[in-house]
C-alpha cells in the first residue's frame, strides 16, 4: 500500500470514529432532552381509584356529591368526597351524617369506615360498590344514580343554645330512672351541641332491649363538652360524656355507632 492510500485509509478511520462518538453523542442528548420534559417519579404512583372516577375532576372548584341506590331502590345513600380527609355518608331518611375514612386493600379496594371501624362502604378496583350499615354484615350492591348536593355540616339552629338544650331533654327521658340532665360546657355553638345530642339520643335507641332496665345503666346525665385533640365518648357512672372538636364538620362529634359501643362495652 502506498503513503497516499494509508494516509487516506487513515483518515476515513478517523472520520468514522468521530462519527460514531457524535452520533452518540446526539442520540444522548435527545434522551436527556426528553427525560427533562417527561420527568419519572422516584415512586411509583398510585393509579387513581375507580371511586375517584366516580367524581368529577378532584381539582374541580365545585366539591361533588353522588348518589347511589341498592337493587329495587330499597335504598339510597349519598357519598360526598368535598371534605379533604373524610367521605361523608348520608342514607335517604336518616339525619345522622356519617365521617367516614379510607382504608385500602390489598387488592386495591377501598373500604370507608366509621368512627369504630366498622366497614360501611367498599368500592372494588373495578368500581363495584357495596353498601353495609342498615343491611347488615352481608351488604349489598349499589349502584350510582347521579350527582347530589353536598353534605354541609349545620351551621344553624332554632333557638339558643339553652333552647338547644332543654329540646333535647324529650330525647333522653326513656333512657332513665328519672329525668336526665342535660348539659353543655366549653362555649360551643348551638347547631354542634344539637349535632351531638342528637346522635347521642340515636346511639342509645340502638342499646339492647332492656339495657337500660338495670339500676348502674341508668342514664343521669347527657353531657357535651369541648374535646382537646378528637371526638370521644365516655360513659360511666350513669354520665355520658360527649367530646366534640369544634370547627371539623362531622367528623368533630362521635357517631351513634360510637355512643352504642362505649355503653354495651361492659355487657
Amino acid at each position: 500500500m502506498r503513503v497516499g492510500q494509508v494516509r487516506q485509509f487513515g483518515f476515513w478511520t478517523w472520520l468514522q470514529t468521530h462519527c460514531a462518538g457524535l452520533r452518540q453523542s446526539v442520540i444522548w442528548c435527545f434522551w436527556c432532552i426528553l427525560a427533562s420534559l417527561c420527568p419519572l417519579s422516584a415512586h411509583a404512583q398510585q393509579p387513581p381509584s375507580a371511586f375517584d372516577s366516580m367524581f368529577t375532576d378532584s381539582n374541580a372548584a365545585a366539591p361533588q356529591a353522588v348518589s347511589f341506590a341498592t337493587d329495587m331502590q330499597s335504598l339510597r345513600f349519598v357519598l360526598d368526597r368535598s371534605q379533604p380527609r373524610i367521605v361523608l355518608l348520608r342514607f335517604d331518611g336518616d339525619a345522622e351524617i356519617w365521617a367516614l375514612t379510607s382504608h385500602w386493600g390489598p387488592r386495591g379496594d377501598e373500604f370507608l369506615r366509621n368512627d369504630v371501624g366498622e366497614v360501611m362502604v367498599r368500592i372494588t378496583s373495578l368500581g363495584g360498590v357495596t353498601v353495609f350499615g342498615p343491611l347488615g354484615s352481608n351488604g349489598g350492591p349499589a349502584s350510582k344514580t347521579g350527582k347530589a348536593r353536598t353534605l354541609s355540616a349545620p351551621t344553624r339552629s332554632e333557638g339558643s343554645l339553652q333552647t338547644t338544650v332543654e329540646r333535647a331533654l324529650g330525647w333522653f327521658n326513656r333512657f332513665g330512672h328519672r329525668s336526665i340532665r342535660v348539659e353543655a360546657a366549653g362555649n360551643l355553638a348551638a347547631p354542634l351541641v344539637y349535632e351531638a345530642l342528637q346522635r347521642a339520643a340515636q346511639g342509645m335507641s340502638r342499646a339492647p332491649r332492656g339495657f337500660f332496665g338495670q339500676p348502674k345503666r341508668r342514664v343521669k346525665l347527657v353531657r357535651v363538652e369541648r374535646a382537646p385533640q378528637r371526638a370521644s365518648v365516655n360513659w360511666e357512672s350513669g354520665i355520658l360524656t360527649i367530646g366534640v372538636v369544634p370547627g371539623i364538620g362531622y367528623a368533630g362529634r362521635p357517631s351513634s355507632a360510637a355512643v352504642l359501643a362505649a355503653m354495651i362495652a361492659d355487657v
